[in-house]
């Protein structure tokens, strides 16, 4: 349509706020089109129907506008209008966010990463939701949009939809994800972007994408549950940098936060620990405690396993890591013979296992939750995974970073274990690496090809594993597991190592055994 949208500009409801800590899945939008005064003028005299008065809600002085998609040349064009939006872009060379941001996002649809770089401000703050910590500078900036660039179709286009007026220093857009001239599902999004008035060059972006899991009342459910121990946090939050604890919290700035003296704890993030507590409940709710067939889920709650569930689960355990197997493979039975558990869902279970064992070293590294019993933390979760391991989380980001184990890191002599006490690899961390890689290629090898009698062949295994996720709720809450591990992985690297290879970040499982052993 080439109307001008209106679109009410009202704040979101603070069960949206909740929901959007979810984990995310896809992109930003890299394509960012031009949507001028003199773009909007002309549409308007084509679209007699809407006036311009009906385009501006009442009490809003930047009203947003309907853009059409920009693509790159070289895919053919599908919409009208869009070669003369093309020409008005070209011919219009005034700086502006939206001019800055537009050329960026095309170069990005080009793969070009130098040529979107070249938009890009030396001390650029680009904040994506996707990621747990922002990325500042442009030497961050730039290995994010050569992961972004990595392996995406050429046919992937992320296409804005509406824009504001994007005149000045900065500007905001919606957009969503288009594959094959199709929506992508789960990929909308929200971004806003401020140029440098002096280089002329973007140097803040924010990235809010689209949920994939949507929990509709169960929001509200977990905004009550959550809300009075975020209060108490940020209470302490103030306190601690000797604040009035009921003074009303100031907004939050757009700016790079600036450092603190070098003997200043650095404080805790009431933000961040709120999401991870909601998304803790979330995952309590949702794979353990909602009522048989909520939502399509399959299987039985926690608090109506069946029998023969709880049993395999028992069994399960018992062969934690193969080591009841792999003695009996070997005619040891000193501990007596392993429980028979088909060998699909016992790779899958001790793959989980290990991949969590290996966070280990990385949480004892991590700056966050010094004062915290991070091994007791982990222990327990190696049995319960992310359902200790989500209200942990929360807990170390709400707590403040000592100075003195920020000094000690930078001293590099601390005495005792070095992931406690220096905060780097060392012996530790090499041997859970070892034996993460060991049980991680027997995982696969067990699921794939051991004991062919209770197996069958790789069809059959496939097709038992779609069953196995698809109609057993604990199943579902392994791959779920997984899934989040590889999330943590991303975010403890970044956080210990800046100058980590990109495949050991976000490879799962495998490049972090590969880190740990390096």
């Amino acid at each position: 349509s080439t109307s001008i949208g209106q679109v009410p500009l009202r704040r979101t409801h603070a069960a949206r706020m909740s929901v959007s800590f979810a984990v995310s899945a896809c992109a930003r939008p890299a394509v960012a089109a031009r949507c001028t005064r003199a773009t909007a003028a002309r549409r308007a005299a084509t679209s007699p129907s809407v006036t311009p008065s009906s385009r501006r809600p009442a009490g809003v002085g930047t009203p947003l506008m309907r853009c059409s998609p920009l693509r790159p040349s070289t895919v053919p064009s599908r919409r009208p209008g869009r070669h003369a939006v093309r020409a008005a872009a070209a011919a219009n060379t005034e700086v502006t966010a939206e001019s800055v941001v537009r050329g960026m996002y095309d170069a990005i649809n080009r793969r070009d990463v130098e040529a979107a770089l070249a938009f890009v401000d030396d001390d650029i703050l680009y904040e994506d939701f996707n990621f747990p910590v922002p990325f500042k500078g442009k030497e961050r900036v730039r290995k994010l949009f050569e992961e972004s660039c990595d392996g995406i179709p050429d046919d992937m286009l992320f296409i804005v939809d509406e824009c504001t007026d994007g005149g000045g220093l900065s500007v905001g857009m919606t957009w969503y994800v288009e594959l094959e001239g199709e929506p992508f599902p789960n990929a909308r999004g929200a971004s806003f972007y401020r140029i440098d008035p002096t280089s002329g060059k973007l140097v803040y972006a924010r990235d809010v994408v689209e949920p994939p899991f949507k929990l509709g009342d169960v929001s509200f459910s977990i905004i009550r549950a959550v809300g009075p121990a975020v209060k108490a946090q940020l209470r302490r939050a103030r306190e601690a940098r000797g604040g009035d604890a009921e003074a009303a919290p100031k907004p939050a700035s757009i700016d790079p936060p600036s450092a603190g003296a070098s003997g200043d704890d650095e404080p805790g993030d009431a933000v961040a620990a709120a999401g991870l507590y909601a998304l803790g409940a979330a995952y309590w709710f949702v794979l353990l405690l909602s009522p048989p067939g909520w939502q399509g889920l399959p299987g039985e709650p926690a608090w109506a396993v069946a029998p023969e569930t709880l049993a395999e689960v028992v069994a399960e355990s018992t062969d934690f890591f193969f080591v009841l197997p792999a003695l009996n493979k070997f005619g040891i039975d000193v501990l007596g013979p392993a429980p028979a558990v088909h060998p699909v869902t016992l790779g899958v279970f001790n793959f989980a296992e290990a991949f969590i064992f290996m966070l280990l070293p990385l949480m004892l590294m991590t700056r966050k939750g010094r004062d915290l019993p991070t091994v007791k933390a982990w222990s327990v979760a190696m049995f319960l995974t992310n359902a200790l391991m989500l209200p942990y989380l929360g807990a170390r980001a709400s707590e403040p970073a000592p100075a003195a184990w920020r000094e000690a890191k930078a001293d590099g002599t601390a005495a005792g274990i070095a992931e406690v006490a220096r905060g780097e690899k060392g012996l530790l961390s090499r041997a859970f690496g070892v034996v993460g890689l060991g049980v991680g290629v027997l995982s696969v090898y067990w699921a794939l090809f051991e004991d062919p009698a209770a197996g069958g062949d790789l069809a059959a295994r496939g097709e038992y594993l779609r069953r196995l996720v698809t109609e057993d709720r604990v199943s579902l809450a392994f791959v779920v597991d997984i899934a989040l591990f590889s999330v943590w992985q991303a975010w403890f690297i970044g956080e210990v190592d800046e100058e980590a290879p990109a495949a050991c970040r976000f490879v799962p499982y495998w490049g972090l055994a590969a880190w740990l052993m390096l």
